[in-house]
């Protein structure tokens, strides 16, 4: 039994090749790991039955020196690609999720996702009423009330937003697991699919873009519904629809800042074959300020052309996306924001101080406000001040 285990070992490996090299990774989990091209000959070798004697000798004609093809081994084993087992812990996905995944992302899904955005974009274009303002991140006169509204119906599209990555990710037999972070100023959710690199680059492009497609069709979805039927919706249901136009915005903008490792600088890896975009990227710009240092130097150095290339373009990309997202923050977040203090302070004041219904309602509504924005701008300096200090070479 054992001598048939260890033949077939090499069979659920998944070589994908990619851009002068190949990721080896075991479908149905997270361990993958890249190796030079001659990596992905040798299990590519080994699964057709080669042994690893034959393997070794076929490797030292081709590179010109020795192979040592069992060390190889031993480390795909230590990476979790490799193992001896009949049934490696695989993480199982449910048949209901690749069933969902087809539909909203199959060809008939995405094509009419697309005919949402199109026809919503068209109507945002020549009816300024319905473009999002500052004003839809304050639903109610009652602060706490727009508290509520704008966290409940942030929590249902950040909720959506991560199934689709999920439900996009399991249409190919990937599993996705969310979890939740910052980005700059904004508090978000994120889906690891570490899994989608055991496929091949091409099938990855769908669930990586999953929640900026599924947030794009809702928010024109949306739009749509004013246009219709607007009318009848009602003030409180009217400022709801617009309410999920002006997250939905705001999260597409967050996504779309390639300075940042959203959704899109995942989608920018995928369609420029990068692999050390992130610190490649610094390393560029210490050396454009003469602060590079000899670690740089050697890594621009041993990265190839194309690389060093994407990471320049990468660059020029970096600057300008943290200035749209902070006019972004400034233009809407940071008005919106206000609104709902001054909202708070003057229910407050109008309670006399008095501990009020309306009184104790606009101080938890300063808490809930005041607290997650002292937050975030704390993290946002942050960032910023260990970028500069990166990029300083400190």
């Amino acid at each position: 039994m054992t001598t048939s285990v260890r033949s077939n070992r090499y069979q659920a490996i998944n070589v994908v090749p990619d851009g002068d090299g190949f990721i080896l990774g075991r479908h149905g989990t997270s361990e993958f790991v890249a190796v030079p091209e001659i990596g992905g000959q040798i299990v590519q070798w080994l699964q057709a039955g080669a042994s690893v004697a034959d393997c070794a000798a076929k490797a030292t004609k081709i590179v010109g020196e020795d192979v040592d093809v069992a060390d190889f081994l031993a480390d795909l084993e230590a990476a979790g690609v490799l193992t001896d087992d009949e049934n490696p812990p695989t993480v199982a996905v449910a048949p209901v999720g690749r069933t969902v995944g087809r539909i909203f992302f199959g060809p008939v899904g995405l094509a009419v996702q697309g005919v949402l955005v199109v026809v919503g974009l068209v109507l945002l274009a020549l009816d300024p009423t319905l473009r999002p303002s500052y004003r839809d991140g304050v639903p109610s006169t009652i602060p706490l009330a727009s508290i509520f509204i704008i966290m409940t119906v942030s929590m249902v599209l950040t909720i959506i937003h991560e199934l689709a990555h999920k439900l996009a990710a399991a249409r190919l037999g990937v599993h996705g697991r969310i979890s939740f972070g910052r980005r700059l100023f904004f508090i978000v959710a994120q889906t690891d699919v570490t899994g989608l690199w055991a496929i091949s680059p091409k099938k990855r492009a769908i669930p990586l873009a999953a929640g900026i497609l599924i947030d794009a069709a809702i928010s024109a979805a949306m739009v749509i519904v004013q246009r219709i039927w607007g009318a009848e919706l009602g003030s409180p249901a009217t400022e709801v629809v617009r309410a999920v136009v002006f997250i939905n915005v705001g999260a597409i903008v967050a996504q779309t800042a390639v300075y940042m490792r959203t959704d899109f600088y995942a989608l920018f890896l995928v369609m420029t074959g990068s692999k050390n975009l992130w610190v490649l990227k610094g390393a560029i710009a210490r050396q454009l300020i003469r602060r590079g240092s000899d670690a740089d130097r050697e890594l621009i150095a041993a990265a190839g052309s194309s690389e060093v290339f994407w990471a320049r373009c990468y660059l020029v990309l970096y600057v300008p996306g943290v200035i749209i997202a902070t006019w972004y923050y400034f233009v809407f977040r940071l008005p919106a924001t206000i609104r709902l203090i001054v909202l708070s302070a003057s229910a407050i004041v109008d309670a006399k101080f008095s501990l009020s219904f309306a009184a104790v309602g606009g101080v938890l509504a300063l808490l809930l406000i005041v607290v997650p924005l002292s937050i975030g701008l704390f993290g946002a300096g942050r960032s910023a001040v260990r970028s500069i200090r990166q990029l300083a070479g400190h």
